[in-house]
């Protein structure tokens, strides 16, 4: 079954953009409490860089020949094809069960104690086989109703918590070790899972141009900014000393009687990351040369489960799933050196 509907550039990256909230929104003590607020701007700064980095191959792989690395390789032998899909199967659902963890403990933590993390993941998981089924045209169509969500939600968020900022809260204004600022770095780097998909998927985009990148990292720092600017100076230290400190700021928020919008936070989070599990399973299925198969998307939609509740039962299964250095490691495989090799072998049979 071909699902391959072509869509928007725009919405595509807007989609992405979305995608890479899940990453500050279910930031929980990942980062250096010792690296002061403008030295974490700079790390975030530095690892978006590495994230357009990632971007290059693919992007000058659609600009000069309209494609993506998994279109290129449908003439391919089956080794290769195999090859491939084990490389995008291993990628994506990895980054997949990256994901799910966190939200499944923030969710049961923070929001709905009773819950089992497995059930929660499950849940989603049957949402995203449904979506994935339809395709990526379909998803990035509702991409833009989540957009406004998040555009309303950042609104209700920062704007509650103006009157709860204090300038006090900084601390030092430059203070922190090498080592703080690049663990800060490699977090920020890890939006790069965005640059594989669109490594993928990008084929069937309509009207790309190449600033659609830049403003959607660009989109995606100032989000990233303006959240870390509100932890620091509207909770202050007290944000540090709980988890999931984006779900402490929107406790915090307030307009008057009315306080707390957690609810707007939870429904951000969940539909962020029921995309890009919805996307991953997409881009694993196109690699198959099966995209919109429900019996493969099924299958792979079952996987994750099991890495997710072998997760839940091993720590150090759990350990392996929560490295940011692994996924950036899985990302640069699909995301640059894939379509780096496919686009030095076309130019060599253009030349």
């Amino acid at each position: 079954m071909n699902r391959e509907v072509p869509f928007s550039s725009k919405r595509m990256l807007l989609t992405l953009t979305l995608c890479a909230c899940a990453v500050i929104l279910l930031q929980n003590h990942e980062l250096s409490q010792r690296l002061s607020f403008p030295l974490t701007l700079g790390a975030m700064a530095a690892g978006l860089a590495v994230c357009f980095l990632f971007f290059v191959p693919s992007v000058l792989l659609k600009s000069r020949y309209n494609t993506d690395a998994l279109c290129l390789l449908r003439d391919r032998s089956k080794p290769v094809r195999a090859l491939t899909a084990a490389l995008c199967g291993a990628s994506f659902l990895y980054v997949a069960v990256y994901f799910l963890l966190p939200y499944t403990e923030m969710f049961c933590k923070k929001y709905y104690p009773d819950a089992s993390p497995c059930l929660i993941a499950f849940l989603l998981l049957c949402c995203c086989v449904y979506a994935a089924v339809k395709g990526v045209n379909v998803i990035t169509r509702f991409g833009i109703f989540l957009f406004v969500l998040a555009m309303t939600t950042n609104l209700l968020l920062f704007g509650g918590c103006v009157s709860s900022l204090d300038f006090q809260n900084g601390g030092a204004f430059f203070s922190g070790e090498p080592e703080d600022f690049l663990q800060d770095m490699l977090y920020f780097a890890t939006p790069c899972f965005i640059a594989a998909l669109f490594a993928c998927l990008c084929g069937s985009a309509k009207q790309f141009r190449t600033r659609h990148v830049t403003i959607a990292l660009l989109m995606t720092g100032v989000k990233y900014a303006l959240v870390l600017f509100f932890i620091v100076y509207a909770v202050g230290a007290y944000a540090a000393r709980q988890e999931y400190r984006t779900f402490v700021l929107s406790r915090v928020a307030h307009f008057g009687s009315f306080s707390g919008i957690e609810s707007f936070y939870m429904a951000l989070s969940t539909m962020s990351v029921f995309m890009i599990l919805s996307l991953l399973l997409c881009g694993v299925t196109k690699s198959a040369g099966k995209p919109g198969s429900l019996p493969l998307t099924a299958a792979l939609t079952g996987g994750i489960f099991v890495l997710h509740w072998l997760a839940e039962l091993f720590p150090f299964v759990r350990e392996c799933f929560t490295r940011p250095l692994l996924l950036i490691g899985f990302s640069f495989l699909t995301a640059v050196v894939l379509p780096s090799v496919l686009l030095i072998q076309k130019r060599r049979q253009h030349a």
